[in-house]
């Protein structure tokens, strides 16, 4: 299991370097790849946010100070 996640990995590297570098279609390649990392960088940050709104409040936040 192992080695095929490693051939793999490589093989997917060698062909977004190719059609990276290599081919017409650079600039298309380049704007999935900063659009797919934005969407999962806000993805993680809205589940962030979400789990800080559902989460149960603790019993010390509900106590009053004084």
């Amino acid at each position: 299991m192992g080695a095929a996640l490693l051939v793999i990995s490589i093989v997917v590297f060698i062909v977004y370097a190719y059609f990276l570098l290599g081919s017409q279609y650079s600039m298309i390649i380049l704007q999935l790849t900063v659009l797919a990392a934005v969407a999962v960088l806000l993805t993680v940050l809205g589940w962030i946010g979400f789990t800080m709104l559902t989460a149960p409040k603790s019993e010390e936040e509900e106590k009053p100070t004084g």
